[in-house]
């Protein structure tokens, strides 16, 4: 991206910086990914196996994205020629009496418990169908939600 100079404010200097701003940055200054140039290659030596260059992953500094916390270590494993596992995933469904456990005056149609395993780790879902339609405690994007109906057998969206 080019600079763009600012136009002059209050002060009158226009992104005016002294040496002594600029002497301590130098320190601290972002490293930019580049990618190796020809020359820079024959002079390390260029770590070769087979014909093919072999390259490094390099860890990130700084925070990464909120949707991305796991995604780095996925991608190392897989540069480290390891294959990242899926999650081992168990769902156990069981139809719970909507009057008994909601009351005589409820709008609950069908009641599940779903019981997830992921990897070991168990969580406990609460899966109701009422005139809102189907949603679990933890909201209606819960995949406890799709499990519950694929277990009623209503998989067709109803509209």
């Amino acid at each position: 991206m080019a600079k763009v100079k600012k136009e002059t404010g209050v002060t009158g200097e226009r992104n005016a910086k002294g040496k002594a701003a600029r002497g301590s940055q130098r320190g601290k200054a972002k490293t930019a990914k580049r990618r190796p140039t020809k020359g820079a290659a024959k002079r390390s030596g260029g770590a070769k196996r087979g014909g093919k260059r072999v390259t490094t992953a390099r860890k990130r500094s700084g925070k990464a994205a909120k949707g991305s916390k796991g995604a780095g270590k996925r991608a190392l494993a897989v540069v480290r020629g390891r294959v990242a596992e899926p999650p081992v995933v168990r769902v156990a469904v069981k139809p719970l009496d909507p009057l008994r456990k909601c009351g005589p005056n409820t709008t609950v149609q069908f009641l599940y418990r779903v019981d997830e395993q992921v990897d070991g780790r168990s969580t406990p879902h609460l899966v109701f169908f009422d005139r809102h339609g189907w949603y679990c405690e933890h909201g209606r994007t819960c995949p406890a939600v799709g499990h519950a109906r694929k277990y009623d057998g209503q998989i067709a969206r109803v509209s």
